[in-house]
């Protein structure tokens, strides 16, 4: 029996449980983003309370919180881990793999996004708002069965989310499906020890195996921190591309 099929110790299957710590995790969030938000928590990730001139406004204060965490924090992330320009991906069509409660590739522009994640209505019931992001096509939908056409698009990116996956062979072999040949690759990924959420150990030896097909992927960088954090001793990110 695979890792994913044995069942913890409440006897549900390890994929469950990991979903729930990852609900439960960005539930908190939405906690400490109106705490950050209201500067009652000063400083988040490395941000300090948001000046009023960074404060997005909208009816619902919670909503507020979280739409100016994304401006402040969520797209710089994405352009700094991934070290791209706004422009990176203009003109095409961009699928964002495990893109969590936020979509975050909206910092880079004159694309078409598309934000994957199996979690999305559970990140909507939790009180995330999605109907803020016109531009954003949102599909709840797992890495490892998706609904696209074969070569649908022209670039895929994941930011420290395939060691979320629940089958990353699969995972793999559905990205070299729906990317166009000669597509854009980028991952920026975590190198750690498997834990609950993340069950994934990877190396350079396991990303060469797993995305080996895709022409011209090297690592960029591999460093401790990322954007507004630095892992513990032993723990790294790297970021590999094919552009």
């Amino acid at each position: 029996m695979s890792l994913f099929g044995k069942l913890s110790g409440r006897g549900k299957p390890q994929h469950e449980t990991k979903e729930a710590a990852e609900l439960s995790f960005w539930q908190d969030e939405i906690v400490r983003y109106q705490n950050w938000y209201d500067g009652k928590l000063s400083e988040h990730f490395g941000h300090k309370s948001p000046t009023p001139e960074q404060k997005v406004k909208v009816a619902s204060h919670k909503d507020s919180a979280i739409l100016t965490w994304l401006n402040v924090h969520q797209k710089a992330k994405y352009l700094f881990d991934l070290q791209l320009p706004p422009n990176a991906f203009s003109g095409g069509k961009l699928l964002d793999i495990g893109a969590g409660p936020m979509p975050s590739a909206v910092a880079f522009e004159d694309c078409e996004l598309c934000s994957l994640d199996p979690l999305l209505g559970s990140y909507v019931n939790a009180g995330f708002p999605m109907h803020y992001y016109d531009r954003v096509r949102f599909v709840a939908a797992c890495s490892e069965n998706m609904p696209f056409d074969d070569h649908f698009f022209d670039a895929i990116i994941a930011v420290n989310s395939i060691d979320h996956v629940n089958d990353i062979e699969k995972t793999s072999a559905e990205m070299r499906r729906v990317l166009k040949t000669n597509g854009k690759l980028g991952l920026h990924i975590h190198y750690h020890k498997p834990t609950q959420e993340e069950p994934i150990e990877f190396n350079d030896t396991l990303v060469q195996r797993l995305f080996g097909w895709c022409g011209g992927l090297k690592k960029i960088v591999e460093l401790q921190s990322k954007f507004g954090y630095t892992a513990p001793a032993g723990q790294s990110y790297a970021l590999w591309r094919n552009f």
